[in-house]
């Protein structure tokens, strides 16, 4: 895995909503937008480009 997409797997995106939407950072680099539903567990993870979204305060701020 190269250090960029480690840098994205490793930072997750913290949202307040239950659906965000994604379109992988826009520009030559993006994706088409999709819209996500967190799941249970208070995350979800995009599909094209494994952003991870995380409800606020899920995430251990270490």
């Amino acid at each position: 895995m190269n250090s960029a997409n480690q840098m994205i797997d490793d930072e997750a995106i913290p949202t307040t909503d239950q659906r965000v939407s994604c379109n992988g950072g826009g520009g030559p680099l993006g994706h088409p937008q999709v819209w996500l539903t967190l799941g249970t567990d208070g995350e979800v993870i995009c599909p094209y480009c494994s952003r991870r979204y995380v409800l606020a305060g899920t995430e251990d701020d270490a």
